[in-house]
């Protein structure tokens, strides 16, 4: 018996389905550094569904070992998450990497070592994306990207526009598995099944860009059981389900 969550992604998908509409999903995992045990878990999770995984790595403590876990997967394409995943924010703001109070110099110089440290581990593998640690990042450094060699930003809410700025493509999450502030509890899959059906009908409604693919965002080394389950059962259900389709980030961001 389905539950209200799932009951309500049920009804959305319908409604996409007489629209002649596939709903579109993508799976962006964040903060790799290297081959874990949870991260086999969640590579053979998305291997047995053939779901695309963007995986966030962090250029700074990255190692060859993940570079050779990752060479022969072709489903799994690299992310940059930020330079060292360090706070450089203000004493008493939120935490960010690439906050508005700290030198422009200082932030170009972080990007242009880890997108060089990205490409030198992952070659052909990596794309030419941000993830911003904690999803913030100034408007600074957002002008200065595609100067750094980077074309795509992927933060977590619903892009205000396609590109963040010329030349830079937004491409979101919108799904957290992870509720950060009740002590990092995951949440229940049917409670990710309704945000889903909300991303879905926010879309519809003309409420959010409904050219936004819908990101589901996983943290594969903080995730407790009812976070893997809520994923395995949203990977499962959903690869199966003709109405939806799990885009790949290299159709994402690379147009192919």
């Amino acid at each position: 018996m389905k539950t209200l969550g799932w009951r309500e992604l049920d009804s959305e998908l319908k409604i996409w389905e007489q629209m002649g509409r596939k709903a579109e999903l993508w799976l962006r995992d964040d903060d790799a550094v290297a081959p874990t045990d949870e991260l086999d878990r969640l590579l053979s999770l998305v291997d047995s569904a053939q779901v695309p995984l963007a995986l966030a790595v962090i250029p700074a403590t990255a190692t060859e070992d993940l570079a050779r876990r990752l060479a022969s997967i072709n489903a799994v394409s690299v992310l940059q998450h930020g330079y060292a995943h360090i706070n450089h924010g203000v004493l008493g703001s939120k935490k960010s990497e690439f906050p508005n109070s700290r030198p422009l110099h200082d932030m170009m110089s972080d990007l242009l070592e880890g997108h060089s440290a990205i490409l030198d581990l992952f070659g052909d593998g990596a794309l030419p994306v941000l993830v911003p640690p904690w999803n913030r990042i100034s408007t600074h450094a957002i002008n200065c990207l595609f100067d750094c060699g980077i074309s795509g930003l992927s933060r977590f809410k619903s892009r205000s526009s396609r590109f963040a700025v010329t030349g830079v493509l937004e491409i979101n999450t919108h799904v957290d598995l992870i509720s950060w502030h009740d002590f990092k509890a995951g949440k229940p899959a049917d409670l990710i099944a309704a945000e889903v059906a909300r991303q879905l009908a926010a879309r519809r409604t003309g409420d959010a860009d409904d050219a936004e693919a819908i990101g589901i965002l996983s943290h594969h080394l903080v995730m407790d059981e009812v976070a893997w389950d809520a994923l395995t059962q949203l990977i499962k259900i959903l690869s199966a389900d003709s109405r939806v389709r799990w885009r790949s980030p290299k159709s994402l961001f690379g147009g192919t």
